[in-house]
């Protein structure tokens, strides 16, 4: 640049001078040229997932195949950069690829696309868009076999979810995937199977597997060199096999004797397990037990059971041979090949899962007779004893579920249980920390109460202790075991002596009345039914409730069972006090005793009280509570004897003694008066009562024998050191409780009064006279006008304030009306054997009914039940349901 001189114009503008023109400022001639636009290749090179993802809306083909290749490298490494790439956005790009008219950028495109599949967040996405239709169609054959590949695998991650397994199967895409699984290629086969697999799942793709002929192409890959896809396979053949028509087709195609020979390859092991999962549904099918029992592959499988070294297999094998066992058939077939020596031989191995699997099959088997006899002549017994000893929770839990079917109705099973030393091990695991194992111990135990003999040495060592803690478990079927053990041992004395010393028993079993599973109410109602036999425990048992909890249960329509109603009679009628209270009503066959009160009816929403919780109470102004006591001396009962004649006028006694001895004779009775002070004896009272003399003849002048007196004394001294038992017994119980019951010599000279006057006399005139006598001891004939009028209430109420206490015994009351002399009758009669039943009314009725047949010469009448009049007519019998019988019953 030269200093100070000026910049041209063109410098100026910023312009370059034209190429073409000349030194001297000429203008030359411009060449004309054709335009090249073509742009020169770049190459890129890319460092980031972003720019691939960019790269992806290129319309060059070059560069999306490009793309997706490395975009399918990156996808393949972890989820992350799966998810990674669909936060991109990439997944909806690719998805439009796949329907490229390039089948390179197609099947790139499809390859990431199917990748990205295996993340469950990318599913919930594309399980928002209609893809599924499309991936269907890329497994026909026109396209490429990695285009068919990966759209399998996409397809097998997708059928994970049960919306999308029904969606595809209304797709038709079981045929596709049939036609794959016949393929070369061991990834497609393994991904159309998979896929065929996941589909199985819907029980309808069964029989479409089957009317498409896809069975067969399925068993064709058992012995591929692939283990994965032999597991698949077999995976596929256990679902098929649950349907009966696909057993059928598999039995025809030889799939049995295939997967028999498939499990005897050693090569194979590491798949037997799942071939004998896949073999447990086919043996299910009686038919194809019996074909394989035909071509000895039965027999081929027992040995292998024996024989192989995997326990993995051996517990397998025996989870299926349990399982086709479950039908009685297979039972047989099973016990033919001598299946149960097989079992026992697995418990003797050192795995315990193959030992549970054993045990397992064991129990299923045992429902068999046959099998239970097979199984302790191959010394199953000593072997279970053992396992139940083991430290391993479930192996003893199964080992007893063995054992409990093992000893149903099988005496000698238990007779070889407890001399393998099983007894003590089965009261050990009442205390087991598996609830399961508590259960099915009690039903073991349960058994074994039918043999008298193992029944007492169970119970010597201890069982009704260690029944509370199943008694107490949180499942409900240990409480309803230990329930039935109580009713299966209950019968026995030393059971429910036991039960006594025992307490805690009784208030859990009154517990479970208050479940609401159906076994443990029903099971805790049997035993109680057959506990109530012994009166102490019926006692316990009405102090925490059960009347209460029964009754309610006996409301409810859905509670409601043959067993409450069992429960509730069986607890009335061993407190007869309780059963007349709630009732209002004593049968025939109810025959009071000493301690039998009368409180009242309890109405809706009452308690029924205790004897003991009765005299706590303070005199007060309400109805007194008549007491039966009388236990002085040997109170002797009657019972009938036909002597011919009419059916209700040749009825006479036989005596019998309270304890149900039935031998003692009339003479032994008369003995015993002869024993008796002979004159008046007076009463408390003032009131005096002749006792009938006695001698030493009979009542037909006959002289007895001083062999017969000697005799009658003998009888009379045992009978009296009964009572004196019997009165211990009362008074021991009655002290614990802090009452004490004052005796009732009333009563008994009640008796002693009576029984010579109804010896040898018809039944009829026996509760005539019996019904007179009742009437002169309550204050004789009353009219039905001056019934309102009698004034008994003031008698009881001088007695209550006499006895300073509310409960009155029987034979103090001088004065009574219909409820008063219904409740004397009852116990005498009781007393005397002559049958009938009490009955209470409202406003103070109540009444007796006896039945009594009629008789016309020869011609004899069905039996009527009768209402003894006590009141009006003393000895009167009223038809019962009669006008008269509604006017003595009913207050008018």
């Amino acid at each position: 640049m030269v200093k100070g001189g000026k910049v041209s114009s063109s410098a100026a503008t910023g312009k370059t001078p034209a190429p073409n023109t000349a030194k001297g400022g000429k203008p030359r001639q411009q060449e004309e040229k054709a335009i090249d636009e073509t742009f020169e290749p770049l190459k890129l090179d890319v460092k980031g997932a972003q720019t691939a993802v960019v790269c992806l809306r290129s319309t060059e083909d070059t560069v999306l195949i490009r793309a997706c290749d490395s975009l399918f490298k990156f996808a393949d490494k972890s989820d992350g950069n799966k998810l990674m790439l669909h936060e991109m956005g990439a997944t909806d790009i690719l998805f439009t690829l796949t329907h490229h008219e390039n089948p390179i950028v197609q099947r790139n495109a499809t390859m990431v696309f199917g990748v990205m599949a295996a993340h469950p967040d990318i599913r919930r996405h594309l399980r928002k868009i209609d893809c599924i239709p499309h991936m269907i169609s890329l497994l026909s054959p026109e396209h490429e076999q990695l285009t068919n590949e990966f759209s399998v695998y996409w397809l097998r991650y997708m059928c994970n979810d049960y919306s999308t397994k029904s969606q595809v199967l209304q797709l038709n895409v079981l045929q596709p995937l049939i036609r794959l699984i016949n393929e070369t290629d061991p990834d497609i086969k393994f991904n159309s199977l998979s896929t065929v697999d996941h589909i199985l799942d819907d029980f309808n793709a069964r029989s479409l597997i089957r009317e498409l002929n896809g069975i067969e192409p399925i068993l064709n890959n058992l012995k591929s060199e692939y283990p994965q896809i032999t597991e698949t396979v077999c995976n596929c053949i256990q679902k098929l096999a649950t349907d009966p028509f696909n057993r059928a087709v598999i039995r025809d195609i030889g799939g049995l004797d295939r997967m028999i020979d498939f499990i005897g390859l050693d090569e194979t092991k590491d798949v037997h397990v799942h071939c004998l999962n896949a073999l447990a549904n086919l043996l299910e099918d009686t038919e194809c037990l019996d074909l394989i029992q035909s071509n000895g592959g039965l027999k081929r499988l027992m040995q292998f059971v024996q024989d192989s070294v995997v326990p993995a297999v051996q517990a397998a094998a025996a989870k299926a041979i349990g399982r086709a066992a479950r039908k009685p058939q297979n039972r047989k077939i099973f016990a033919e090949q001598d299946a149960e020596r097989a079992m026992v031989f697995l418990l003797l191995g050192d795995n315990d899962e193959v030992r549970i699997a054993a045990c397992q099959a064991l129990a299923v088997m045992a429902e068999s007779m046959l099998s239970r006899e097979t199984i302790r002549n191959n010394d199953g017994i000593l072997t279970l004893v053992q396992m139940m000893q083991k430290d391993n929770p479930r192996l003893r839990e199964f080992s007893t579920l063995a054992m409990s079917n093992l000893t149903q109705s099988n005496p000698n099973n238990i007779r070889e249980l407890q001399d393998q030393g099983g007894l003590e091990v089965l009261i050990r695991l009442l205390n087991d920390e598996k609830d399961t194992t508590k259960a099915y111990a009690c039903v073991t135990l349960a058994n074994c109460s039918t043999d008298q003999v193992v029944r007492t040495n169970i119970l010597e060592k201890g069982l009704i202790k260690n029944l509370l803690v199943p008694l107490q478990a949180s499942y409900e079927l240990a409480q309803a075991k230990a329930a039935m053990v109580l009713s299966a041992y209950g019968i026995d004395q030393k059971a429910r002596e036991d039960i006594i010393n025992n307490q805690p028993i009784i208030p859990h079993l009154v517990s479970l009345l208050k479940s609401n599973h159906d076994e443990v109410r029903r099971n805790a109602c049997f035993a109680i039914s057959v506990l109530c036999i012994e009166q102490a425990i019926a006692i316990e048992i009405l102090r925490h409730g059960a009347l209460e909890i029964v009754r309610d249960l006996n409301t409810s329509e859905s509670r409601k069972s043959k067993f409450t109603e069992m429960a509730l009679q069986k607890i009335l009628d061993s407190h007869l006090s309780a059963k007349y209270s709630y009732l209002g009503r004593l049968e025939s066959n109810n025959i009071t005793t000493d301690g039998f009160y009368d409180m009242g009816p309890v109405r809706d929403g009452g308690t029924f009280l205790t004897i003991e919780e009765l005299a706590a109470e303070e005199v007060n102004d309400r109805r007194p509570i008549l007491l039966l006591y009388a236990p002085e001396k040997n109170v002797t009962q009657w019972t009938t004897t036909t002597t011919g004649g009419s059916y209700d006028d040749d009825i006479s006694r036989v005596p019998f003694s309270s304890d149900d001895n039935l031998s003692t004779s009339v003479t032994a009775m008369k003995s015993s008066e002869s024993k008796e002070k002979i004159g008046t004896t007076t009463t408390t009272t003032g009131r005096t009562a002749k006792t009938p003399k006695s001698s030493g003849k009979d009542k037909d002048g006959r002289s007895r024998s001083k062999k017969d007196k000697t005799s009658d004394k003998r009888d009379v001294s045992e009978d009296k050191k009964h009572t004196e038992k019997d009165l211990s017994g009362v008074t021991s119980s009655n002290s614990k409780s802090g009452y004490k019951p004052t005796a009732d010599p009333d009563f008994q000279m009640y008796l002693e009064e009576i029984q010579p006057q109804i010896i040898r006399v018809p039944l009829s005139e026996q509760i005539s006279t019996l019904a007179r006598f009742v009437s002169e001891k309550m204050g004789g004939t009353i009219s039905p006008d001056d019934v309102a009028t009698f004034g008994y209430e003031v008698a009881m109420n001088q007695l209550k304030a006499e006895l300073h206490s509310n409960v009155i015994p029987i034979g103090r009351v001088r004065k009574g009306i219909h409820a008063q002399r219904a409740f004397l009758f009852k116990t005498l009669a009781d007393r005397l054997g002559i049958p009938c039943t009490l009955t209470r009314g409202n406003y103070n009725r109540a009444w007796n009914e006896v039945i009594l047949g009629e008789s016309s010469g020869s011609v004899r009448y069905p039996a009527k039940t009768w209402i003894v009049d006590i009141l009006h007519e003393p000895g009167r019998l009223i038809l019962a349901n009669s006008s008269d019988a509604r006017i003595y019953t009913i207050l008018s």
